[in-house]
């Protein structure tokens, strides 16, 4: 039974709902961009392996740190390293200073081959690969529509908006935000040039910022003091960053694109792991969030958490509001473990259709058959529990997981 529904999931089509791909260069052309990639660096970091200074130095960081993989075999993101080198590389053992020159020359001439990313993705069985895009800095889409859709990040003109973000929005748009009007009509401008090519848009906040329904009054005047360079005490910054949420749901209502809102992380850190500085932390203000999802019921929030202790809460919330869906496992949340009990909590709690069960995070192809792997095994597994124990026949358990793994996706960003 286990075989059956493991080799069933194997072919069901993914859509990646969150990636940080580069379209122009989607594999990797170093072997540190597998080797390393940022969940790994961080694994052999909180070793106190001085990983960025040798990173920093040497000429083949993968081949100076290696030594030290044998001290992470028994994490998560190590089991998909190995599943990246031996399924795309065919080299089954374990990474060693000994070996690693062979390992090298494979990866390198892979990443030669013209038609290796296609034979990625097709051994992924992806579907389709949203791009995260920042339309401060990309002038219009380039990428091809068949392979990939816009995930317009917008942290820097909602928690993160200041006087540079929104010259950078002014010197892009060819525009003037002197008023709060002006940055909504610059914005939407930017949201224009990506119609047709946004699947979403998306916004990370804070794990201890607050967003409230703001007093459009009160924003205006901090906006103003913003745009003139005048410091802005934190209720001001506040209200400001509310309503640019609201500005932001505004122009998803009128491009009827959904919002991924990502929760539960706070950035920036002093002596957190490089590149993020990040680390979890439980996410304030989810009841004031809830009034913003009644506001705005034309226009669909997913969820995406790095939080695991809040997984129920979230989906008490999602089962509560019909326009809130539940997205994926969010890096510190991507172990067997933690996906499965947010999958086995979000099918028991919520109907199939509010879920969607990937994302990968990934910055190279190479990591989306790595992560798509483990989501692939632990959505298996789960529902196979399900099966045994009574509750789902082996039918429902194929549907929930077409269901979660692409059908769900495809509908909800209307790909």
């Amino acid at each position: 039974m286990k075989l059956r529904l493991t080799e069933y999931i194997e072919e069901i089509p993914l859509v990646d709902v969150h990636t940080h791909i580069n379209f122009r260069n989607p594999t990797a052309k170093d072997p540190a961009q597998i080797m390393l990639y940022h969940y790994i660096a961080t694994e052999l970091r909180c070793l106190n392996i001085p990983v960025e200074e040798i990173r920093a130095k040497s000429s083949d960081p993968s081949g100076d740190l290696i030594k030290y993989f044998r001290l992470i075999k028994n994490t998560a993101t190590y089991w998909c390293l190995k599943r990246i080198i031996s399924d795309l590389y065919d080299f089954h053992d374990d990474p060693t200073p000994k070996n690693w020159n062979m390992l090298k020359e494979i990866i390198v001439s892979k990443s030669m081959d013209s038609g290796w990313a296609n034979r990625i993705r097709d051994k992924v069985k992806l579907k389709k690969i949203f791009l995260t895009v920042n339309p401060l800095t990309e002038s219009k889409p380039e990428f091809n529509k068949d392979l990939y859709a816009a995930s317009l990040r917008l942290d820097p003109l909602v928690g993160g908006i200041s006087k540079k973000s929104i010259e950078s929005l002014e010197k892009i748009s060819g525009g003037e935000a002197s008023s709060l009007r002006d940055f909504r009509d610059l914005l939407a401008s930017r949201f224009e040039v990506f119609k047709g090519y946004s699947a979403t848009v998306a916004v990370s906040i804070q794990s201890s910022e607050v967003y409230k329904l703001a007093h459009a009054g009160l924003a205006e005047e901090s906006y103003n003091k913003l745009y003139n360079d005048k410091i802005l005490s934190e209720y001001e910054r506040a209200n400001l960053r509310s309503a640019a949420l609201s500005l932001v749901l505004d122009l998803c209502r009128e491009y009827k694109l959904p919002i991924q809102i990502m929760l539960g992380v706070a950035r920036d850190l002093p002596g957190a792991s490089p590149p993020d500085l990040a680390v979890c932390f439980k996410q304030r203000g989810l009841h004031h969030l809830c009034r913003f999802f009644n506001q705005y019921k034309d226009v669909s929030f997913h969820l995406i958490s790095a939080y695991r202790f809040q997984s129920h809460e979230l989906s008490v919330i999602a089962k509560n509001y019909p326009n809130v869906y539940l997205n994926g496992y969010w890096w510190y949340c991507f172990f067997p473990e933690s996906i499965s009990q947010h999958l086995l909590e979000r099918i028991q709690i919520l109907p199939a259709g509010k879920i969607c069960g990937f994302f990968s995070d990934a910055y190279v192809l190479e990591w989306i058959y790595g992560k798509a792997a483990l989501a692939r095994k632990i959505t298996a597994e789960v529902l196979e529990d399900m099966v045994e124990r009574g509750f789902y026949t082996m039918e429902i358990a194929k549907e929930i997981a077409e269901q979660i793994l692409s059908e769900n996706a495809s509908n909800l960003f209307n790909i």
